[in-house]
């Protein structure tokens, strides 16, 4: 009887520490769908956004700080003193990204490059 306690125990806990792994690996993949440089997809002036890995970005000639804030894409432009706060989807298997102000409701689409 001891012995199937035990083996139900190891087997919990390896089930337990499996599923543990998965959990984080969600919130690094979304993170990791920004990195990169995003063009704007339709406008030729709209700028380009350039998110790095260690949180920095350089927004439309900005430098900034972003991070993913209770689901929502914020944009810290640092030497302005401006937080932008989006909403955002990917689409076409990650290439494009439609981010909407939540400010104003204007929405704009990025290509991945």
């Amino acid at each position: 009887m001891k012995k199937q306690i035990v083996i139900i125990g190891i087997v919990s806990l390896l089930i337990f520490v499996g599923f543990s792994g998965c959990l984080g690996n969600d919130s690094d993949n979304e993170l990791n769908k920004f990195v990169g440089t995003w063009l704007h997809g339709t406008l030729q002036t709209g700028g380009t956004i350039i998110f790095s890995s260690d949180g920095n970005c350089n927004y439309k000639n900005d430098l900034g700080i972003w991070e993913i804030k209770g689901g929502k894409l914020v944009i810290n432009l640092t030497e302005r003193n401006i937080i932008l706060t989006f909403n955002y989807v990917f689409r076409e298997n990650n290439k494009i990204l439609e981010l909407t102000n939540l400010e104003d409701g204007h929405v704009d689409d990025y290509k991945k490059q």
